[in-house]
């Protein structure tokens, strides 16, 4: 059984960061758009990918350390989808010639070229350089993340799945906008995120915008009235309802929203049901106003 733990250069309890640092330290040696032609730096770059597929997997480390201990078996399956690497190596485990293996490894980077022009690995070029601040990063590893709208606002930390590495918990600034993006720290590289703020009961978000709705009766909508409101922000505010509001009326509060305004909605409740005295008092109120009915 191979021993991955002297492979990437570590020891045996070495910690998950350790493991990554070391894996793209060896992996830029034995890079090989740096060692060109060189068969067994392929070859070494291949066995280093192999053993940061299992240790950089905690449940696949976990398993290879139980064989070590005698207390299991373990076979390297290929690299799978549920592990570090993902679909980039997903489909080219079974390859037998290190010329197609990088080729297909250059295709599932998108075709990216560095230094090397047509060279196959200038995907893993860009790769290393993203993470000491150099190069491009590479918009096709940007995805979507939907996140609440307090969230968003008030900022927080959100457990993301499906990242390279795995899961890994992402901090979300304060007035977060949707379409903003933010970038993760991860075995890659950066990788970026964006941002898809969702609606949070009683609020929904339109663009930069966000809305509500609040039910008034009929005296607050003719007299005017104010009313206590939570914002967005968990903050408590007084709302004036103008005297003569009318049903679907807009009140808008600025830079009460995502770099916009808040836009509270206003619903006149009209009574279903009268009893004989509540009737009478408002027919004479209808007669009085002159309103036809």
């Amino acid at each position: 059984m191979k021993d991955y733990y002297k492979i990437l250069e570590v020891s045996s309890n070495a910690s998950k960061d350790e493991i990554k640092k070391a894996f793209k330290k060896l992996a830029k040696k034995y890079h090989p758009d740096i060692n060109k032609g060189d068969k067994k730096a392929e070859e070494k770059f291949k066995e280093l990918s192999e053993a940061y597929e299992v240790l950089g997997n905690e449940h696949e480390r976990e398993k290879y350390d139980s064989a070590r201990t005698g207390r299991g078996s373990f076979k390297f399956e290929g690299f799978s989808k549920e592990g570090p690497f993902g679909d980039f190596f997903y489909h080219h485990s079974g390859q037998t010639g290190s010329s197609d293996f990088f080729e297909e490894i250059l295709k599932s980077f998108g075709g990216l070229g560095g230094k090397g022009g047509n060279s196959p690995f200038g995907g893993f070029d860009n790769l290393f350089n993203r993470a000491s601040g150099k190069g491009n990063q590479r918009q096709d590893a940007r995805a979507t993340l939907k996140i609440p709208l307090g969230t968003a606002i008030n900022g927080g930390k959100i457990s993301v799945s499906g990242l390279p590495g795995g899961s890994q918990t992402v901090n979300i600034p304060a007035n977060s906008l949707s379409g903003q993006i933010i970038s993760v720290d991860t075995y890659q590289g950066a990788f970026n995120l964006k941002l898809e703020i969702e609606d949070e009961h009683p609020f929904k978000v339109k663009g930069n915008h966000i809305e509500t709705t609040i039910s008034i009766n009929m005296a607050q909508a003719l007299l005017g009235s104010k009313i206590k409101l939570r914002s967005p922000r968990g903050e408590d505010f007084i709302v004036t309802v103008p005297p003569g509001s009318q049903n679907g009326d807009s009140l808008r509060l600025r830079d009460q929203g995502l770099g916009g305004d808040l836009f509270v909605k206003l619903e006149v409740n009209v009574p279903k049901t009268l009893n004989e005295a509540q009737k009478k008092a408002f027919v004479d109120f209808a007669d009085k106003m002159g309103w036809k009915y």
